[in-house]
């Protein structure tokens, strides 16, 4: 009995002699990059006791996806679109695989941009889906994860899309933010990706039929937007993004030593570059860290950073067969 009580006084010590050096201690980065993988991951649960002892809920809130936080990194909205991509009859679809200093990739490229939907959890306001799960219940033929998400209680599970989200036109949940300007990524019914900081009146007027909320914008006018590195350390991501052509650009990037020591994950100038590489006019940062999932013919393209596999997730872009746009 001794020696059991001993070894649970002994574990209890190194659980908090740990937690108080890398919490407390003089290891900022290391500190950091622990609250951000929680953070993004459905094991949120676990910074509720470090709010109680270690951290304040400040702290932790820094650290937790918000589309607030890229409002002011998005551009004022553009009512200047005159694309129109109606007419593309390419609906191939392709996907390669990059490789960077700090990170590996898939890069997903569509070629017919009215194939692109914007696909929403059956358990709205209650839980998530997985990409893969979102692919399959619609018929579709990829996915990758799309916008931000609420999280009730850090349970990680959260099924209610954070700003504005639309499909086919209409709105989707009941977010009171999305009556103002959010930043938004959408695509009109002529197939056009636009980005910005929008009102629901204007993505109406512009005819927009998919939309979800996040960011910030990587590229503009076939120029990046990033200074330095975007301030946002390195993770895992996805991004969605558009070339002169119609072509959708998807880009998810692993990390978080997923493939090793050296697999750290992009910084948002990571994927500026690899967008801008592949012929990008306009590209928009996603939803990433845990979240960042694509998937492609039925199955994971890239490995998901969680343990427990795919994330569940509010929303997903998915890729709809050539005879079914719906």
């Amino acid at each position: 009995m001794r020696k059991l009580v001993a070894g649970i006084a002994a574990v209890l010590y190194i659980y908090v002699s740990s937690s108080l050096l890398l919490f407390v201690g003089p290891f900022t980065a290391l500190r950091n990059f622990v609250i951000d993988s929680l953070a993004t991951t459905r094991h949120q649960y676990l910074l509720r006791p470090l709010s109680l002892f270690l951290l304040s809920d400040a702290e932790i809130a820094q650290h937790m996806p918000h589309i607030g936080d890229v409002n002011a990194r998005v551009a004022s909205a553009d009512m200047t679109v005159t694309q129109d991509f109606r007419n593309v009859t390419d609906n191939s679809i392709e996907i390669h695989d990059y490789t960077g200093r700090t990170f590996s990739a898939k890069v997903m490229l569509v070629h017919n941009p009215n194939l692109v939907k914007v696909a929403v959890t059956k358990d709205l306001g209650v839980a998530g889906q997985t990409v893969s799960e979102l692919v399959k219940e619609n018929g579709a033929i990829a996915g990758v994860n799309a916008g931000g998400f609420q999280d009730v209680g850090w349970h990680g599970t959260g099924g209610m899309p954070l700003g504005i989200t639309m499909h086919d036109g209409q709105l989707v949940g009941n977010d009171e933010s999305q009556w103002y300007q959010q930043p938004v990524i959408g695509i009109t019914d002529e197939g056009v990706l636009v980005a910005g900081n929008y009102s629901v009146p204007q993505l109406r007027k512009l005819h927009v039929q998919e939309a979800v909320s996040f960011g910030p914008v990587l590229v503009r006018d076939g120029k990046g937007q990033i200074q330095g590195d975007g301030g946002w350390g390195l993770a895992p991501r996805t991004a969605i993004g558009q070339t002169a052509d119609g072509t959708i650009i998807f880009v998810v990037t692993d990390g978080r030593f997923i493939h090793g020591p050296d697999n750290l994950g992009a910084s948002l100038k990571d994927i500026q570059d690899i967008m801008l590489e592949y012929g990008a006019t306009l590209a928009v940062n996603l939803d990433g860290g845990s979240s960042s999932t694509m998937v492609y013919n039925g199955k994971l393209v890239n490995q998901p950073v969680d343990i427990l596999g795919e994330r569940k997730v509010a929303t997903a872009f998915i890729v709809m067969p050539s005879e079914n746009r719906g």
